[in-house]
């Protein structure tokens, strides 16, 4: 629905142009219903309006402010990019066809403090009206960011805006004052449906004489068997995860395995010194669902070791990697599941920095992966003959082990893949080195 660069209170100037008797009505019968809900700390929670009324006649417009209290819950815009940065509420299929199958003259809402604010007339000419009954206006997303055991109220307000938004329904050219109906929004404990978030025990190694090192980890996702609907479907998932900045700068968060192949609407990573979040929603109004039976590959983290830390240091560290908000605005750790924001159980992980100025390896990994597959074939050839990018160890390209690596080398790996040919030498198929001299600048797949 086009949205309009005025302030909602202006509704009230458009009706009183076109209905220049504009009175306020005395009474009620005009009720502005809210639904409930709950989740778990850090949980969206959607609230449905629904405005009901008996005027015979109709009604043409109307106007009104929704209050929330800031410390408990924070309003989640709906929609995703800059254009759509303030589209408050998802309207309802009966409001954006009201018009006679189209969408009202004039609808804005905007965002306030404490709350936000709508404005709306139908039809200029009164074309059109919402006839009596109930009538879906459309639903808001609230963000749980209070104590567990909290419980809050969303209802209508006259104190958003300036001036105030009064909360009205126009009938007949009157504006006629709205009951409301509040909605209450619990924030609970772990729900039972249970998810899990892993972070892996990764090794890094680095060479003492530089202290600088490159890797990648897979954060998983798998759901307990014993849920009820198991396996669910899941919507989306946020992840935020920490280390120590003494030893660790973050480079890179992006979605991998089954969350890549469905091309997300949404998937957007922050990194900050001390770690990385993403927030993932596959789709914003197609029903586009992952299910997470076991541990499935789900984010992929880059970093690299910081130099100066670690020069001259021959015994290493371990240093965490911790499931934990670290971010402002604060990115939670959830599953989103049936329109739920479910907190998952979490098993971190750690980075071991390991001191190896001699190189493990497994020969025949050209992409450095720490597998020695068919994709390691495909490399090799790319960059021999396509120029691809160039693997950094020498030595795990080199598959026959003859201390040179051309077109022989995938051979070798073509003909043990696909034909029972011979394995790769040693170190096969587990990590190890041959010792010095070495041709391996970097290698992290051990």
């Amino acid at each position: 629905m086009k949205r309009q660069n005025v302030h909602v209170a202006t509704v009230v100037i458009l009706l009183l142009f076109q209905f220049p008797t504009l009175a306020t009505a005395m009474g009620g019968g005009y009720e502005m219903s809210f639904s409930s809900g709950a989740a778990a700390e850090g949980g969206l929670v959607p609230i449905t309006l629904t405005l009901t009324h008996a005027a015979p006649s109709g009604v043409q417009g109307f106007s009104f402010g929704v209050c929330h209290d800031t410390n408990l819950l924070d309003l989640e815009p709906f929609g995703s990019g800059p254009a759509e940065f303030d589209y408050v509420i998802d309207w309802s299929t009966e409001l954006e066809t009201i018009k006679n199958g189209a969408a009202p003259d004039f609808m804005q809402q905007n965002i306030e403090t404490g709350g936000w604010a709508v404005g709306c007339v139908i039809c200029f000419t009164s074309c059109a009206v919402m006839n009596a009954g109930a009538t879906e206006i459309g639903t808001a997303f609230y963000r749980l960011i209070g104590p567990v055991g909290s419980v809050t109220t969303i209802g209508l307000c006259n104190t958003l805006g300036n001036p105030p938004v009064s909360s009205v329904a126009v009938v007949g050219g009157s504006s006629n004052p709205m009951t409301s109906i509040d909605g209450t929004i619990e924030i609970l404990e772990q729900p039972p449906t249970l998810f899990y978030f892993s972070a892996p025990l990764r090794q890094v190694n680095y060479d003492p004489l530089d202290g600088a090192a490159n890797f990648n980890a897979t954060l998983t996702i798998a759901e307990d068997p014993i849920n009820a609907t198991y396996p669910s479907d899941t919507q989306g998932f946020s992840m935020s995860l920490a280390t120590d900045p003494t030893y660790v700068i973050p480079s890179g968060a992006s979605v991998t395995g089954p969350v890549a192949l469905a091309n997300p609407a949404f998937s957007e990573s922050i990194l900050t010194e001390t770690g990385w979040a993403i927030g993932v929603v596959y789709a914003f109004q197609l029903p586009v669902y992952i299910q997470f039976p076991t541990a499935t590959d789900a984010v992929s983290i880059t970093g690299s070791t910081v130099p100066s830390a670690l020069i001259g240091d021959e015994v290493g560290v371990t240093i965490p990697l911790s499931w934990q908000s670290h971010s402002t605005p604060a990115i939670f750790n959830v599953v989103t599941h049936n329109n739920h924001s479910l907190s998952p159980v979490t098993y971190d992980g750690s980075l071991i920095l390991h001191p190896q100025t001699v190189l493990d390896f497994v020969r025949g990994d050209a992409n450095g992966d720490g597998i020695t597959d068919v994709a390691d074939v495909v490399w090799a050839l790319q960059e021999i003959f396509n120029g691809g990018p160039q693997g950094t160890c020498h030595d795990s390209k080199d598959s026959n082990a003859d201390d040179l690596f051309d077109v022989a080398d995938p051979v070798w790996l073509i003909s043990y893949i696909f034909t029972n040919g011979s394995a790769p030498p040693p170190p096969f198929p587990t990590c190890g080195n041959a010792g010095e001299p070495q041709n391996c600048s970097l290698y992290n797949g051990c």
